[in-house]
């Protein structure tokens, strides 16, 4: 099997040549979403499974919304949003909200947090970008929904994985939920 920094590239690759896409309808219809009182999203970059639709929906539905903010190396929280222009670029130039201690939100059982991933594979182990802040945040908060969101061709047989690495629940592509 490739190492994860060359399945990085295989599938990013991959990702720049698909049209950007939202993900399923579905979801919307899904026990999943409906159940869930909080949506915890990533905001979109580049080539990832465009989440504007999915977040803007959330919001339209009267979900309590939270987006990730980075907040030094290797952590992030997550902070409540009413509208997808309280976001300003990162020095990356990815969509983040202003900091705030009573913004940020607590996951709970009532949550489903879409989660993003160069990769996932059939038992729901992702390839992420390698800084680790999903699969910290994932770790401390078992207890909510999680999502992979990701396009079909990113779905593959099996990807290496170790005990640090927390496997989604669902996976979410723009044609059905696995």
């Amino acid at each position: 099997m490739m190492d994860k920094t060359k399945l990085r590239k295989k599938f990013a690759d991959i990702r720049k040549s698909i049209a950007r896409a939202s993900v399923t309808d579905e979801i919307y219809a899904s026990e999943f979403y409906r159940n869930a009182e909080s949506v915890f999203s990533y905001v979109s970059y580049g080539t990832e499974t465009d989440t504007i639709p999915f977040i803007e929906r959330a919001i339209a539905d009267n979900k309590r919304v939270a987006v990730p903010l980075m907040i030094k190396k290797g952590e992030m929280v997550f902070i409540k949003i009413d509208s997808l222009s309280a976001l300003k670029p990162n020095k990356y130039g990815i969509p983040e909200p202003e900091y705030s201690n009573e913004g940020i939100l607590v996951s709970d059982e009532g949550t489903l947090i879409a989660v993003p991933g160069i990769a996932f594979d059939k038992k729901g182990y992702r390839l992420g970008y390698g800084g680790g802040y999903y699969d910290r945040y994932l770790s401390a908060n078992k207890y909510m929904t999680t999502a992979g969101f990701c396009y079909e061709q990113q779905i593959t047989d099996s990807l290496p994985h170790n005990e640090y690495d927390v496997p989604v629940d669902i996976i979410v592509t723009e044609r059905r939920i696995l």
